[in-house]
């Protein structure tokens, strides 16, 4: 009981705190805080009902719906953190920071175009010669070159590793500025623990059927990525415009 008290005691302080750091409602805090969690068990119960799943798989295959959303997404926020940025600049705001958002949106923005291939999906261009030699699908991409041998997994780990070490510094003055809001803290969890499971899968498979579902949950983890990055810079952009009015 005690245990659950602290819990409760905990939630409802970080709650608060987020409705009025960042002007959101108790039940739109309480959605974020839950979303990723939400998300992932019911993509999991479509794809283990017969009814469902092949519209699930169907949604979740490349150039299909969820990695166009996911691009869509990423490249949204990218462009929403060079407004930050230069924002930013002009308060006088210090290299720590600006440079901070000035690296995290070039990220997303290389990320965003890695999911279409660099516009090849959009415009169908050829692949050069030279690239679609050492390219395991022959895309115009960099993901899907041979040297990284198909475990893109350390990248979503370090995705969601670099959230979690965010939710750390956001409690420090000296970094409170960049971290990440602690009612992320799901997010970025759900997106380590289901790479670290797909590259703990990768060397020692755990059977055949769960590899399957997966791998096919890879496209739904960059999705929550995506959405991830996109309330990040959300709420520290709302947070930082109440400090600069």
């Amino acid at each position: 009981m005690n245990a659950e008290r602290i819990v409760s005691s905990w939630l409802y302080a970080e709650i608060e705190t987020a409705c009025s750091l960042y002007r959101l409602s108790r039940s739109t805090v309480k959605a974020i805080l839950i979303l990723p969690i939400v998300i992932f068990v019911l993509y999991c119960l479509l794809l283990s009902i017969p009814l469902t799943r092949y519209q699930a798989l169907w949604l979740l295959q490349e150039s299909h719906p969820v990695e166009w959303v996911t691009f869509a997404l990423l490249l949204a926020t990218a462009v929403h953190g060079v407004v930050l940025t230069l924002r930013a600049r002009r308060h006088n705001e210090g290299l720590l920071l600006v440079g901070f958002y000035a690296l995290f949106s070039a990220g997303l923005f290389f990320t965003a175009m890695e999911e279409v291939s660099w516009g090849q999906w959009i415009v169908d261009f050829e692949t050069p010669e030279s690239i679609k030699r050492i390219n395991k699908q022959g895309e115009f991409n960099v993901h899907n070159l041979e040297m990284f041998g198909g475990h893109l997994e350390f990248v979503r780990i370090l995705f969601g590793v670099g959230g979690l070490v965010g939710l750390w510094l956001s409690s420090l003055p000296s970094f409170r500025k960049i971290g990440v809001p602690r009612i992320l803290v799901l997010w970025f969890l759900v997106i380590t623990v289901h790479a670290g499971i797909d590259l703990y899968n990768d060397f020692i498979p755990i059977h055949e059927k769960a590899d399957f579902y997966i791998n096919r949950l890879n496209e739904l983890t960059e999705l929550l990525i995506g959405v991830a990055g996109f309330l990040y810079l959300k709420l520290n952009a709302t947070m930082l415009a109440r400090e600069w009015h």
